[in-house]
């Protein structure tokens, strides 16, 4: 998941997300409003977590986790957990759950070009401009303002 090695739509402008500190859930919210305006299947999501199995987490979380890691392309080492899962309802919960622990994940379409890539507390992500106006229509005003195009 090296950044020269997710490719991007030639047909459609790329955007980033910078959300405010102070909402955690910000960029969660924006990549499920993505994922909705997108016209692109999401196939399959690749991850990597910053807990793994050594990691005391238990309850909803662990719960997630295993649900992950019972995936055959996914990894669980002692304190990380990396792979690639088809995108279902599911799969979103279970990352949603484990969202504070992801420090990468790039949503795919079934041609293998990115969607959207969250890192770093930031996303990026890539639509046509009438449905980049529908994220922001389904989105908190200040978190909408921070949807800046990118070259």
């Amino acid at each position: 998941m090296d950044p020269e090695s997710v490719a991007w739509p030639s047909t459609e402008p790329g955007y980033r997300l910078r959300p405010p500190a102070t909402d955690e859930d910000a960029v969660l919210d924006a990549l499920a409003a993505v994922l909705d305006a997108s016209s692109r299947r999401a196939e399959r999501v690749s991850v990597r977590l910053a807990i793994g199995r050594r990691v005391d987490v238990l309850g909803p979380e662990r719960e997630a986790l295993e649900a992950l890691s019972g995936h055959n392309d996914v990894t669980v080492a002692d304190d990380h957990t990396v792979g690639t899962v088809s995108l279902t309802a599911e799969t979103f919960a279970d990352l949603a759950e484990l969202f504070a622990d992801i420090e990468r994940a790039v949503v795919w379409d079934p041609d293998g070009v990115a969607i959207a890539d969250l890192r770093d507390g930031q996303m990026r992500f890539a639509l046509p401009a009438k449905a980049v106006e529908q994220v922001r229509d389904g989105l908190d005003a200040a978190v909408a303002d921070r949807i800046e195009r990118v070259e």
